[in-house]
């Protein structure tokens, strides 16, 4: 009676799974099924007609635009915020909560942000007005598309395509949507903040970053989908050089913006130590296949040929950065009058820190560079270590794999170091594999167009990120 009992519930609990499974199974949204409609392409065209500019002294500026792209994404994706609960702050910044089917599951973080940069002193340089949204020829033109309006408005073209086809995410999904990226990153900051409160944790947190690269490593033929899989630090010093003021026509031997301008000169000279590990190599690892026999043996024996590497990598402004921690001099400032010495002369300096060097390294290194006393130096605003290193077996990081081999088969998938900061900067805490990456093919002459005029994004190109977010909701159920 026991087995005959054992059989039935066996056999009844089988049954109820199987049409479980094969309900699930119609919810599945294949690539080849994926058609985007041209209101699509219209409604990133109406987004970016939305002069959302960040400022940094205040989050009044362009109030109303905020408020009335607020409206405009809710009576856009009506099922998005229909299903999803929203959290309120204090800032422009949105967050966005989409119930998955199982709460014991960690959940999933998608980001973007809402805020563009300026365009004004551009504007004459456009071809199409910044935040005209004209579709003219396969593109659509204004501030934003790239940089990363598009990626806000792909992931809810996305979620409002999933609930229209009943797709349910296995994990909980948040969209975080920060109003002051291109500044200083309050919004973000504000919503990681209530994680934290909340002892939310992420399994994944996916923010912008690099895309497909199509001619971005001259020595690969194939497109790279490069993830990024961790940030360069970032932090600001000041150099500062007080002297005593007197006329122009009895000069000391050195004034202040002279010995200031030696104290940039040593350090423009004497950069930190390049290094071939980590990152660098792991993404070289990925793509020397692809390399003609020369290079490929050079990047597949890298333990002999490191010091060729790095002298290779540094000639390049963009790999150079992928090797050792940068430092920018980026304002100077000295000077009242042509006939007068200047009391005072100081500058900025900013530095990007590579994973392994820290902030604590930056004094050190700059007191033995400068070596002049008469130079002060000190920290200015945030600072901040590079992200901890995500790691390729992670959930996150095969499931935007296989997304990326479906959407762009021809592709070579590799990590990188993000060497800009993004707004994930502040989700450290929550999470231990933040990935970045903007499903979009980028050319190095796409490149020239974020944050500079004429910035455009192809509609096909467009639409592709689109589906490629659809089926990364799928994907991550599989996971």
């Amino acid at each position: 009676m026991r087995l005959y009992c054992f059989t039935f519930i066996f056999l009844f609990s089988y049954s109820i799974s199987a049409q479980f499974l094969k309900k699930k199974k119609k919810k599945i949204i294949s690539y080849e099924s994926i058609i985007i409609s041209d209101s699509a392409t219209q409604r990133l065209s109406n987004a970016i007609q939305f002069e959302t500019v960040s400022k940094t002294d205040s989050l009044d500026f362009y109030k109303d635009e905020f408020g009335k792209f607020y409206q405009f994404l809710k009576s856009s994706y009506p099922l998005v915020f229909q299903n999803c609960t929203q959290i309120s702050f204090n800032s422009h910044a949105i967050l966005l909560k989409w119930e998955g089917l199982n709460p014991n599951l960690k959940p999933n973080l998608f980001m973007a942000h809402q805020d563009v940069v300026p365009a004004k002193h551009q504007k004459y340089k456009w071809n199409y007005p910044p935040f005209g949204g004209v579709i003219k020829n396969g593109q659509i033109y204004g501030r934003g598309t790239l940089d990363d309006k598009a990626s806000l408005i792909g992931l809810l073209e996305a979620a409002e395509y999933a609930l229209k086809n009943n797709f349910e995410p296995l994990r909980t999904i948040y969209f975080a949507f920060g109003d002051d990226e291109e500044t200083k990153g309050n919004g973000a900051k504000e919503i990681a903040d209530w994680f934290l409160k909340n002892n939310i944790e992420f399994e994944l947190i996916l923010d912008e970053g690099p895309g497909v690269g199509l001619d971005i490593i001259p020595e690969v033929a194939k497109p790279i989908a490069f993830i990024g899989i961790a940030e360069k630090g970032y932090a600001t010093v000041e150099l500062t050089v007080n002297q005593e003021s007197g006329h122009s026509s009895m000069p000391s031997k050195h004034t202040a913006i002279g010995i200031l301008s030696q104290a940039i000169a040593n350090i423009e000279n004497n950069p930190f130590k390049a290094h071939y590990h980590g990152l660098a190599k792991k993404m070289f690892d990925e793509i020397a296949s692809e390399m003609d026999f020369s290079k490929k043996i050079v990047f597949r024996n890298s333990w002999l040929f490191s010091g060729l590497i790095k002298k290779e990598l540094a000639k390049k402004y963009s790999t150079n950065a992928l090797i050792r921690t940068t430092a920018a001099t980026t304002m100077f400032t000295s000077g009242e009058s042509e006939n007068v010495l200047p009391h005072k002369a100081s500058a900025t300096i900013n530095f990007r820190l590579i994973p392994g060097d820290s902030i604590k390294d930056i004094m050190p290194y700059l007191k033995k560079v400068i070596d002049n006393p008469k130079v002060k130096v000190s920290f200015k605003g945030e600072a901040v270590n590079a992200s901890p290193i995500a790691k390729k077996k992670s959930v996150g990081y095969r499931a935007l794999e296989k997304s990326c081999h479906e959407i762009f088969p021809k592709a070579i998938v590799a990590p990188v170091l993000v060497i800009g900061s993004t707004d994930s900067r502040y989700f450290n805490l929550t999470c231990h594999n933040i990935l970045r990456f903007i499903p979009l093919h980028f050319s190095n002459a796409d490149l020239e167009h974020i944050h500079g005029f004429d910035e455009h994004v192809g509609i096909e190109n467009y639409h592709n990120m689109i589906r490629f977010y659809i089926r990364l909701f799928q994907n991550l159920n599989d996971f």
